[in-house]
């Protein structure tokens, strides 16, 4: 995937009121919802989003976390809030039915005159996954929920199991011989 801009793109981003937008396509067990850091349902690809103030939509989206930077051991996250959801919603909303769905991430440029989108969406989860969702409760009123959205690489950073063994490699790649010589003494031989 590029990140590079046309030239066409490039001159609208130059445009004194640029704004940016936050897309978020989670597939929930009750149906993918679409959501955007703006306000009021806008059109983008062709598909419709909606944003903080559409009263309609339980789960809208309230704040947007930073984007965790990929580093050894963890993979990039991104935490969503959404708030204003209901209590059918919270039920729906089980650890077991959520985690490890998939959830894509967008990332857009407006022209701020003109509601216009700059060029399409960028994609920055291709393949992102979902964490189990973090509940809150304030009151009788006020209920929010965080889903963090994770990479593909964020299962990666969990050992195989087993031993490091000739035995235990082969039980896990069926042929390999990379293991072959785990502990024994090489001698070489310079004639």
């Amino acid at each position: 995937m590029s990140l590079s801009f046309s030239p066409t793109e490039a001159v609208a981003l130059a445009a004194p009121h640029v704004a940016r937008a936050w897309l978020v396509e989670f597939d929930l067990p009750s149906g993918l919802l679409r959501l955007h850091s703006g306000a009021g349902v806008v059109t983008v690809g062709g598909r419709e989003w909606s944003g903080v103030s559409d009263p309609t939509i339980p789960g809208r989206m309230v704040s947007v976390g930073q984007v965790q930077e990929p580093r050894f051991g963890a993979a990039a996250a991104i935490t969503f809030q959404l708030g204003g959801v209901t209590a059918d919603f919270l039920k729906s909303l089980r650890k077991v039915a959520v985690e490890g769905r998939s959830a894509k991430v967008y990332f857009a440029t407006f022209d701020g005159e003109t509601q216009q989108v700059i060029g399409s969406p960028r994609l920055l989860f291709p393949r992102g996954r979902m964490t189990a969702p973090a509940r809150r409760w304030e009151g009788i009123g006020i209920r929010t929920v965080e889903i963090t959205v994770e990479n593909v690489f964020s299962s990666l950073n969990y050992a195989p199991g087993g031993r490091w063994n000739q035995a235990d490699q082969r039980r896990r790649y069926p042929g390999d011989k990379g293991l072959d010589f785990i502990g024994v003494d090489v001698v070489e031989n310079w004639q």
